[in-house]
């Protein structure tokens, strides 16, 4: 469990990449990639994805990380795991 991904949906305005990366960073989190979709609704403005893989100690700093992004207002959506990855 120490590699993850991760889908979370965020209001498409600036600032909101930042404040996602701010709440990983504080959870220290290691992001290793990130894809950012604004077309995830026929509403531009209403939404965007982002899909972030990160790297975490274990399964308890995983779960801090996943709780850290759900106090800040997000809702995470495990979409992968490390098994996913070998």
């Amino acid at each position: 469990d120490r590699i993850f991904t991760v889908s979370v949906l965020l209001p498409d305005k600036p600032g909101e990449l930042v404040n996602v990366a701010s709440v990983i960073a504080e959870a220290q989190g290691n992001v290793i990639r990130l894809d950012h979709n604004q077309f995830v609704s026929i509403n531009r403005n209403s939404a965007a994805e982002l899909t972030i893989t990160l790297e975490a100690y274990g399964p308890e700093h995983k779960e801090q990380i996943l709780n850290a992004l759900r106090e800040a207002g997000y809702e995470p959506n495990v979409v992968a795991s490390k098994a996913m990855y070998q």
